[in-house]
């Protein structure tokens, strides 16, 4: 029986890539066989497809290693279930990319987000009021133990609060701003700037004004990357949010390289 993973060949991307789209052509099939087996005939019932239909598409899987024989039926292997949970995965993600298209076009061509930053993620566009009616939006930072971000005054405009829980937060906390929003801060919400700075909260600025942000927020038990883009008013457009660690990592990293450069909010404290 030849295996879907492939042996190590040149071949390999070709054959993961067959056997992905199987999995999408047979999914009916081999959802239908993730748990009890079935015949052939239970199949076409179950499933109100031809005989030639099932037929088709058991051979195919049983090739793939991905269904078996079992007490006169068919079931799905171990490797069955755990490519039908890749495939919906990616799926999802995929249309998490298409979704975010107005976010990855804003980003410059140097900003290569990881593909697991769409994995699972919360994607949005639009207003935000409106988004957090449509999503799951967790921006109540009352629980984040330490948060880093670059770019990201939506958080100071948008959540009244968050400026509260920032001063919380104190030498926990470290933003890294454009000038531009820096200063727009600094003219905007001078007491609570300043009130924040006190407390211990790092605050910092680098010359160049790019259009979108992200922040980096550690909880208890998760932590989470936000990247945002803005409009020409400078307000929030579309933003995406993931759990995933890898997509977390490069989200520190990003907003590191920016605080290398940065200049402190009060350089001469």
């Amino acid at each position: 029986m030849s295996s879907w993973m492939g042996d190590g060949d040149e071949d390999d991307g070709e054959d993961a890539a067959d056997a992905f789209e199987t999995v999408g052509r047979r999914r009916q099939i081999l959802q239908a066989l993730s748990s009890d087996p079935l015949s052939k005939a239970e199949l076409v019932r179950t499933l109100s497809v031809s005989r030639s239909t099932v037929d088709r598409g058991v051979e195919r899987l049983v090739r793939l290693g991905l269904v078996e024989r079992s007490n006169g039926g068919f079931v799905a292997t171990s490797a069955g279930r755990v490519a039908l949970e890749t495939h919906d995965e990616a799926l999802r993600a995929m249309a998490n990319v298409l979704d975010a298209v107005p976010i990855l076009d804003r980003l410059p061509k140097s900003v290569s987000p990881p593909p697991s930053l769409f994995r699972d993620a919360v994607v949005c566009t639009g207003n935000l009021s409106e988004m957090e009616h449509r999503a799951p939006l967790d921006f109540d930072i009352s629980e984040v133990t330490s948060l880093t971000g670059f770019n990201g005054p939506f958080l100071f405009s948008i959540w009244p609060t968050a400026r509260e829980q920032l001063a919380r937060l104190g030498d926990s906390a470290t933003l890294v701003l454009s000038a531009e929003s820096l200063d727009w801060l600094s003219k905007r919400y001078p007491d609570d700037l300043d009130a924040m700075v006190d407390t211990g909260v790092r605050v910092s600025a680098v010359e160049d004004e790019p259009g979108f942000g992200v922040v980096v927020m550690d909880r208890p038990t998760t932590a989470s990357v936000t990247v945002v883009v803005y409009d020409h008013m400078g307000g929030p457009e579309a933003l995406v949010v993931s759990y995933e660690p890898s997509a977390v990592a490069w989200g520190r990293r990003l907003v590191a390289a920016r605080a290398e450069t940065a200049r402190p909010y009060r350089p001469d404290e």
